[in-house]
C-alpha cells in the first residue's frame, strides 16, 4: 500500500489547528496537474500526481476541484470553484503540479499556453501563488498548500532574454513564502531551486515529499 509523508502533514496541520481529521466538518481541496505545454515540452509527471493527490485526499473526506492541463481561462475558472467552496469550510488544500516561476520575489503558476515572452502580461498569463495563498488564510483557518512547481523551466529563460537587462529578476525555482498563522506549505524542493525535467530514467519520479 502506497503512503504519502504529505497526508501526515495534512494531519498534523489540522490537529495543531485544533481540527483533528476525524471531527472535520469540511475539506476542500484544489488539485491541479499542468502536463501538456503548448509552447515548451510537455511534463511526465504532473498530470498522474495530481490524479494520485486527488484520489487520496478523496479517501480522506476532502471535497476535490480537480484541474489537468488547464489554460489559463480554465485555471481560474477552477480557483473561482475553490474560492466558493472554501467558504464554511474547517481546512484548505492546494495542490500544483506543472510548471512555476519566480520573477522579482513574486510567485506564478504557468498555465498550458502560457508563452512568458513579456514580464507586463505575467499577472494576465499566469496564476499568482501569493493570490491563492491569500484567499485560503482569508476562508479557512487551516491551509496546506503544495507546489511542486521548481522544475528547471524554458520558459523561465525565454522571459529573462526577453527581459533583457532586468533578467535577474527571474529567479531559479519558486521563491520563499511566508506563511500564515494554521498555514504550511511545502515545496517539492528548497525555496530558489529548481528540479531537473531531465527524461524520466536519469531523475526521481516524485517529488522528495512523496514518499513510497
Amino acid at each position: 500500500m502506497r503512503r504519502w509523508r504529505w497526508i501526515a502533514v495534512i494531519a498534523l496541520s489540522l490537529v495543531l489547528a485544533g481540527a483533528p481529521p476525524a471531527h472535520a466538518d469540511r475539506r476542500v481541496a484544489l488539485v491541479v496537474g499542468n502536463s501538456a505545454y503548448r509552447y515548451t515540452p510537455a511534463l511526465d509527471n504532473p498530470r498522474n500526481d495530481a490524479a494520485d493527490m486527488a484520489a487520496a485526499l478523496g479517501r480522506h473526506a476532502f471535497e476535490v476541484i480537480r484541474g489537468i492541463d488547464l489554460d489559463k481561462a480554465a485555471f481560474d475558472r477552477r480557483v473561482g470553484e475553490f474560492v466558493v467552496a472554501l467558504k464554511g469550510a474547517d481546512a484548505g488544500v492546494f495542490f500544483y503540479a506543472g510548471h512555476g516561476l519566480q520573477v522579482a520575489g513574486r510567485n506564478y503558476l504557468v498555465p498550458i499556453d502560457a508563452k512568458a515572452e513579456e514580464a507586463a502580461l505575467l499577472d494576465l498569463e499566469m496564476v499568482r501563488v501569493d493570490t491563492v495563498h491569500a484567499i485560503m488564510e482569508r476562508q479557512t483557518e487551516t491551509n496546506v498548500l503544495f507546489l511542486d512547481a521548481c522544475r528547471d523551466n524554458p520558459l523561465a529563460r525565454n522571459l529573462a532574454r526577453s527581459m533583457g537587462t532586468r533578467s535577474a529578476e527571474v529567479g531559479r525555482g519558486l521563491a520563499e513564502i511566508r506563511a500564515g498563522v494554521g498555514t504550511l506549505i511545502s515545496f517539492s524542493t528548497q525555496p530558489a531551486t529548481w528540479r531537473s525535467t531531465a527524461p524520466a530514467a536519469t531523475r526521481p519520479t516524485r517529488p522528495p515529499w512523496w514518499s513510497a
